[in-house]
C-alpha cells in the first residue's frame, strides 16, 4: 500500500514538493534548507514477511499541470511492482534541472532512477534498478537523453549536485558529466521507448515524449494536440484507476501539505435528512478523515480550493460517501496549473469521483476566470429517488452500411431504448417530440442533426462518429479515430479504431462452416478485401499484385486462404485478385448468393490479412487476439492533395513533434492555425489509414503474420468503454446556466468571493 514514511529526519528544499533524505549538513553551496515535519516520499511498502532488499528509489520530475500523467505513472507502477520490495517515489517540481540534483537529494549514496512525468511502466522498475552498471556513473539511451536514467549517486554527486543544478544549463551539465570517459553507459532501449519506438509485448517503459501527442493534453491553450497511436495504454490505465478509486494520496495517507492546511483552514458543511432536520457544522479537514461522521441525505461544502489540490480527490470521495442522495459543491478556482484551475478541471474531478456513486446527484457552483458564476448539475434523468429514466435516443441512418453498423454497435452498447430514423423522415417529427440524444455519422447526417438541434431549441444533444464535416463546436461530442486527423478538443473522444462490438455466431452454423473448410490445410488465413477509398485505390493491377503476395505468404506457411470480398470491392478487382491466387483457397464474392461467411471467418481463421483501408474489418480481426497483417493500398492524389499533404508535414501537424527551434515554432503557430481551420470545418484532411495501423500495432506482410497485434482485445474493449462513459456523462450533466440556485430554498449565488447564502447564519 502507499504510505508516508515518518521514520527518518526528513528535510525539504524550497523547490521540492516532497521531502528527501539529506546527509545532515543542513545546507550546501549557500542553499538554505527548511525543515518541514512529516514530509516524506510516497512509499509502496514491501510485504511484512519479504526478505530485506534495497529500496527502489525513483525521482519523478513533474509539474502541477501534469497531474493526470502523474497519477497514471503511479498507477502503472502499482500494477507492475514487486510486492516483496519497498519503493520510494520522490516528486520533484520547480527546478528546471532537478534531475541533475538527484545524486545529492538521494544522500550521495546508493542508486536512484530518474523518470519524467509522461512515462508509464510496463515492467517492474526493480529490474532496472538492479541492473549491472559496471564502472558507469549513469545509464541512459545516450549521453544527452537523460529523461530516463539509472544513477550511481556516489559517483555522480561531484558532478551533478544541487549547486551545479541551480547554476548550469542542462546541456552544459551533460557535457560536464561526459568529459570523463566511462561515466555514461548505454541503457537498454526497452527501458525507454519514446512514442513510436514502442515495441508491443517487449518495451518496459513507454514515454509519451512528443508534447503534441500527449493523450492527457496538459496545455490546450498553448499547444495543438493529435491522436497518439499508443494513447490507449495511457487511457486504459486511467480508466482502471478511476474504477478502482485510486489516488496518489488517500484519506489514510494524505499529502505532506495536508497537516499544515488543517491548522488554519476549515470546511463548512451543511447536511439535510429526509425529515427536514438540518445539521450545520464547521468541520475541519482533519475531522473529515474520521469514520464516525453521520451519513445524511444531502451534503453541501465550500472552501475545498483552500486545501492542497492533491487531497481534494479523496476529500470529495469522502463527501460522496457521507451524502447518500446528493452532494453540492461551491468552489473557487485553484492555482494555475493545478487540477482545479478551471471549471472544466473541477467538472472532470467531480465526474471521476461520481463514477463510483452512480446513485448520487451532484451540483457544482464555480466561477470562471472572469468571475462569472455557473452551476452544473448531474441528475441522471432521475424520475424518483431510486429510479433513473433513460433519455430518448435517435439514430440517424447514414448512406454507408459500414457507418450504420458502427452507429448500431454504439447505441446497443449504451443500453438505452432507441429509434432508427431515416434522414428525410426525421425532420417531419412534431416539435414536441425531439430526442434528448441524437447520434449521427457522415456529413449529410451531421447536417440534419444540426437542423434538429436548432428546431429543438437546443434541447437535443448531438454525438457524431468519425468527422462531422462541420465545426466541432456544433456538437456536444465527437467520437473519432486516427485516420481523420482531427485536432483534439475538450468535446473530442479519440479511439484507436472504430467502435465495433464482438460478433456472435450460432454454434451449429459455426460448425457447418468449419466442415466446409475442413479439406483445406492449416493454418487458415482469412483474406478480407475492401476496395478503393479516396485517395487509396484497389484497381486490377493492385489486386493482382496482392493476390500473388498473399499466395506466397500462405504457401510459405503451408496453409490456405479463406477469401471474402466486400460491397466496396469492384468486380474487375475481385476477378484479378482471385485469378492471381495459386495457393489452396476458398472464396466468397459479396455478390454471391448464400450466407456471408464473414462472422465464421472471424471465429475460425488462424490469422488475418486485411486491405489497409478496411479499418472496421481490421479492428474486428484484432479483437480476436490472433495474428493480423495489413495490405496497404497505394495512394493516388491529385495535385492539390499532394500540396496539402506536404504542407501538413512542413507545418508539423503530421507525425511527432518537430525537432529544432524553427520547426517547433511552425508547429505552435502554423500547426495551431491549420488545426483551427480543421476545427472550424473549413478543411477536411486526407484520411491516413496508416495511423490506424500504428494504433492497432499491425504490420504489412510478411511481418504481420508472424506477430500478434500490438493492441489487445482488452485495450479495444477499454476504448469502447471510454466512449460509452463519455456519452453517459454528457447525458447526466445538465447544461450550465448562470445564477442557478445552489441549495434548496436559497437565493442564487451572486458573483465571486461573496459568502455562500447557505453559510450566512453560521
Amino acid at each position: 500500500m502507499f504510505c508516508l514514511d515518518k521514520t527518518h529526519d526528513w528535510r525539504i528544499f524550497p523547490f521540492l514538493r516532497v521531502g528527501v533524505g539529506f546527509d545532515g549538513r543542513g545546507k550546501d553551496a549557500g542553499e538554505s534548507l527548511t525543515a518541514v515535519p512529516n514530509v516524506a516520499p510516497v512509499v509502496l511498502e514491501a510485504r511484512p514477511d519479504a526478505q530485506a532488499a534495497p529500496a527502489v528509489r525513483i525521482f519523478l520530475g513533474t509539474r502541477p499541470e501534469q497531474y493526470r500523467a502523474e497519477r497514471v505513472f503511479f498507477y502503472s507502477l502499482l500494477q507492475v511492482r514487486n510486492p516483496d520490495r519497498r519503493y520510494e517515489v520522490y516528486r520533484l517540481t520547480g527546478l528546471a534541472n532537478g534531475r541533475f540534483a538527484v545524486p545529492e537529494l538521494a544522500g550521495r549514496h546508493g542508486r536512484a532512477i530518474y523518470n519524467e512525468v509522461g512515462q508509464i511502466y510496463l515492467a517492474d522498475p526493480a529490474e532496472l534498478f538492479d541492473q549491472p552498471m559496471g564502472e558507469h556513473g549513469y545509464l541512459a539511451l545516450h549521453p544527452e537523453e537523460t529523461t530516463v536514467m539509472l544513477i550511481d549517486c556516489a559517483r555522480m554527486a561531484p558532478c551533478w549536485n544541487l549547486a551545479s543544478a541551480r547554476r548550469g544549463a542542462g546541456k552544459a551539465l551533460q557535457a560536464q558529466a561526459n568529459a570523463e570517459p566511462g561515466r555514461w553507459g548505454e541503457l537498454d532501449p526497452l527501458w525507454h521507448a519514446r512514442d513510436l519506438e514502442y515495441l508491443p509485448e517487449r518495451s518496459k517503459l513507454l514515454h509519451y515524449r512528443s508534447r503534441n501527442l500527449q493523450p492527457w493534453r496538459p496545455s490546450p491553450e498553448r499547444r495543438s494536440y493529435h491522436i497518439n497511436p499508443h494513447a490507449e495504454y495511457f487511457h486504459s490505465l486511467e480508466q482502471a484507476a478511476d474504477r478502482a478509486g485510486y489516488d496518489i494520496y488517500t484519506v489514510r495517507h494524505p499529502s505532506p501539505g495536508f497537516a499544515l492546511a488543517c491548522r488554519s483552514e476549515a470546511l463548512l458543511i451543511e447536511a439535510w435528512s429526509d425529515g427536514g432536520e438540518r445539521l450545520v457544522a464547521r468541520w475541519s479537514p482533519e475531522q473529515l478523515r474520521r469514520d464516525y461522521l453521520p451519513v445524511r441525505d444531502s451534503i453541501a461544502v465550500s472552501g475545498l480550493e483552500r486545501l492542497p489540490a492533491e487531497d481534494i480527490p479523496w476529500l470529495l470521495d469522502r463527501l460522496f460517501r457521507l451524502g447518500r442522495q446528493q452532494v453540492l459543491v461551491r468552489a473557487a478556482l485553484g492555482p494555475r496549473g493545478s487540477m482545479i484551475d478551471s471549471q472544466a478541471g473541477w467538472l472532470a474531478l467531480l465526474r471521476r469521483v461520481a463514477l463510483r456513486y452512480p446513485e448520487r446527484s451532484w451540483q457544482l457552483d464555480c466561477p470562471d476566470r472572469e468571475g462569472r458564476m455557473q452551476s452544473y448539475r448531474a441528475d441522471f434523468f432521475r424520475r424518483t429517488k431510486n429510479e433513473a429514466e433513460p433519455p430518448k435516443v435517435w439514430v440517424l441512418r447514414g448512406i454507408h452500411s459500414g457507418d450504420n453498423a458502427q452507429l448500431l454497435d454504439l447505441v446497443e452498447a449504451l443500453g438505452w431504448p432507441y429509434e432508427i430514423k431515416p434522414l428525410r423522415a426525421c425532420l417531419t417529427e412534431p416539435t414536441n417530440a425531439w430526442p434528448d440524444l441524437l447520434i449521427s455519422v457522415g456529413w449529410l447526417s451531421s447536417l440534419v442533426a444540426r437542423r434538429i438541434r436548432h428546431r429543438s431549441a437546443g434541447h437535443t444533444r448531438l454525438v457524431v462518429l468519425g468527422r462531422p464535416f462541420a465545426p466541432l463546436s456544433h456538437f456536444d461530442l465527437v467520437v473519432t479515430t486516427p485516420q481523420y486527423g482531427l485536432p483534439l478538443r475538450r468535446n473530442v473522444v479519440d479511439l484507436p479504431a472504430p467502435f465495433t462490438n464482438e460478433r456472435q455466431l450460432d454454434p451449429a452454423k459455426l460448425e457447418a462452416w468449419r466442415q466446409r473448410f475442413a479439406h483445406l490445410p492449416r493454418p487458415w488465413i482469412a483474406l478480407l478485401v475492401g476496395g478503393s477509398s479516396k485517395p487509396y485505390r484497389l484497381d486490377e493491377r493492385t489486386a493482382a499484385a496482392l493476390g500473388r503476395e498473399v499466395s506466397a505468404a500462405a504457401s510459405a506457411r503451408g496453409g490456405s486462404l479463406l477469401v471474402s470480398t466486400s460491397p466496396r470491392t469492384a468486380d474487375k478487382a475481385a476477378d484479378a485478385l482471385l485469378e492471381a491466387i495459386d495457393a489452396p483457397c476458398w472464396s466468397y464474392r459479396y455478390a454471391d448468393t448464400g450466407d456471408n461467411p464473414y462472422p465464421a471467418l472471424l471465429a475460425l481463421a488462424d490469422a488475418f490479412i486485411v486491405t489497409g483501408e478496411s479499418v472496421s474489418m481490421m479492428t474486428e480481426a484484432c479483437m480476436t487476439g490472433r495474428r493480423v497483417a495489413t495490405l496497404p493500398l497505394p495512394a493516388s492524389r491529385r495535385p492539390l492533395g499532394w500540396l496539402l499533404n506536404a504542407l501538413e508535414h512542413w507545418a508539423g501537424v503530421i507525425g511527432p513533434e518537430p525537432t529544432g527551434g524553427a520547426a517547433r515554432l511552425r508547429q505552435r503557430t502554423l500547426g495551431r492555425l491549420y488545426d483551427r481551420l480543421v476545427e472550424a470545418g473549413w478543411i477536411n484532411r486526407e484520411r491516413r489509414f496508416d495511423q490506424v495501423h500504428l494504433a492497432l500495432g499491425i504490420a504489412p506482410l510478411p511481418t504481420g503474420l508472424d506477430q500478434l497485434p500490438g493492441i489487445t482485445p482488452e485495450l479495444l474493449a477499454a476504448s469502447r468503454e471510454r466512449a460509452i462513459r463519455a456519452i453517459r456523462e454528457l447525458m447526466a450533466a445538465e447544461r450550465p446556466a448562470r445564477q442557478k440556485e445552489t441549495l434548496p430554498g436559497r437565493q442564487p449565488v451572486e458573483g465571486v468571493g461573496q459568502p455562500h447564502p447557505a453559510w450566512e447564519h453560521v
